[in-house]
């Protein structure tokens, strides 16, 4: 019996499903990920996270404006435009990229974690696989940002606010020191602001998905493997901290300070 054309589309539609799948299946998703459609998931999932960046631009932008209307001296007006510009420029790469220490993280575990499994024969492609549907929770990340973005109030917003407001969502440590009054400066700073639900979250599904790949040895072993979690983690950190350290001068690039 012939498949039906139906069920022919769906299985050629999945791997485009499958930063969706990955939220309440993952273990499904990688596997198809990994076993044949590992750069189709990925490309899907940094599709669908710029999508979601890229529809939140329309409100920021506006909002940008109004807090940046110049009132008052011609000078005034020529710094409003300016900064316009450079904020404009900002939220752009802000909204268009996927998260830059995310970015970062990944490659980190792609590249220590291929050739550590090659040798129980787990193709690259399983392990791109994993990277690709560990991070689906980049898709909920998105999806709470824009839905701070087009229900905050615009009143008494400054340009300042306009800038991380899409932030807001994701609040993790840094939010909850910051509610209670702590304010953390440098690597703490870093460290608190990359302690989020969303980062647990991939770390999570990045060590289980390469603990997944690497479970023959693991019953060879006869204990739990540990150091996917922690290559995970310490990617993770390490993103951060390459982030963190070249900021200033991807600030100062996006905003044409010479």
């Amino acid at each position: 019996m012939s498949a039906s054309p139906l069920g022919g589309t769906r299985a050629r539609l999945r791997p485009l499903a499958l930063p969706l799948e990955a939220l309440g299946e993952p273990g499904a998703a990688m596997d198809v990920a990994g076993s044949r459609h590992a750069a189709l998931a990925l490309a899907s999932l940094l599709v669908l996270v710029c999508a979601l960046g890229a529809a939140s631009l329309p409100r920021l932008l506006a909002l940008l404006a109004a807090a940046l209307d110049p009132a008052g001296s011609p000078l005034a007006a020529a710094h409003a435009d300016a900064l316009h510009a450079g904020l404009v420029r900002y939220l752009l790469a802000d909204r268009l990229l996927p998260p830059l220490p995310l970015v970062a993280a990944a490659a980190i575990v792609g590249l220590v974690a291929a050739p550590m499994l090659a040798g129980s024969r787990v193709a690259g492609r399983a392990v791109c696989g994993v990277i690709a549907v560990g991070a689906a929770p980049l898709v909920v990340q998105r999806l709470g940002e824009l839905v701070v973005v087009w229900t905050t109030p615009s009143s008494g917003l400054v340009a300042g606010d306009v800038v991380g407001l899409a932030s807001r969502f994701n609040v993790g440590l840094a939010g909850v020191l910051g509610a209670a009054g702590v304010s953390m400066d440098g690597a703490l700073g870093v460290a608190a602001e990359a302690t989020n639900a969303i980062g647990i979250w991939v770390i999570a599904l990045w060590g289980w998905g390469l603990a997944r790949l690497d479970r023959g040895a693991a019953r060879g072993r006869g204990r739990p493997v540990v150091w996917p979690y922690l290559l995970a983690a310490g990617a993770y950190a390490a993103g951060y901290a390459l982030y963190a350290a070249s900021l200033p001068s991807l600030l100062m690039l996006v905003m044409g300070v010479p």
